[in-house]
């Protein structure tokens, strides 16, 4: 017979409280939420990650657009020797020839941000021959031009990347078009000339 003042039914023994469970299921329980905490914070991005610049993926011959400007990588070559326009020099170059133009606004628009990362080494586009950064991109009218970055002697294979975007101190929330390739697979020559920094011919 049910104990007097209990529902019909009920179960004739209490329940265990959580604070009468064996010990070892209170050291679970814990784990378990530390385990949840840990994976939430590795899914969770940082600071840097929300800010970091939106990559966009290119591949030669195919254009790759961004927020602000578009870029089709046309060619990439390794020579001993590049000339442009009277200019000649003798390193191991990588060169790049490209086709950029504005999306939305000529405003402000122009390429100055060119970097080559080759296995985490950072070059900067040089600076002695003409080239494609720093001139102004029009819509609807693209320019094309050359990259050249010189490399130390004797590299001659690593993972490489070509970053471009349009501001050169900081690409925060910014579109970055960026060309990965495997440097020992890049063809070489002798010598090449770079492009002639100007509007594309229709």
């Amino acid at each position: 017979m049910a104990a007097e003042g209990s529902a019909p039914g009920a179960p004739s023994h209490p329940v265990p409280s959580a604070a009468h469970l064996p010990p070892w299921a209170g050291w679970t329980i814990g784990l378990v939420f530390i385990a949840v905490a840990w994976f939430v914070a590795l899914a969770t991005p940082g600071e840097a990650q929300i800010q970091a610049p939106f990559r966009v993926p290119a591949s030669v011959g195919d254009a790759a657009t961004g927020r602000s400007f578009t870029v089709t990588f046309t060619d990439l070559r390794r020579a001993s020797e590049v000339s442009a326009d009277g200019w000649s020099a003798d390193g191991n170059w990588l060169v790049v020839d490209l086709e950029a133009e504005a999306v939305q606004t000529e405003a402000g628009t122009s390429i100055q941000y060119a970097k080559l990362e080759l296995d985490g080494v950072q070059f900067d586009a040089s600076e002695r021959p003409d080239s494609l950064a720093g001139s102004a991109l029009a819509v609807g009218a693209p320019r094309e031009g050359s990259l050249a970055f010189e490399l130390p002697e004797g590299v001659e294979a690593g993972e490489g990347r070509i970053e471009l975007a349009l501001n050169a101190i900081n690409q925060e929330l910014d579109s970055m078009i960026v060309l990965s390739f495997d440097l020992a697979e890049v063809k070489t020559v002798d010598q090449t000339e770079l492009l002639e920094n100007g509007w594309v011919n229709p």
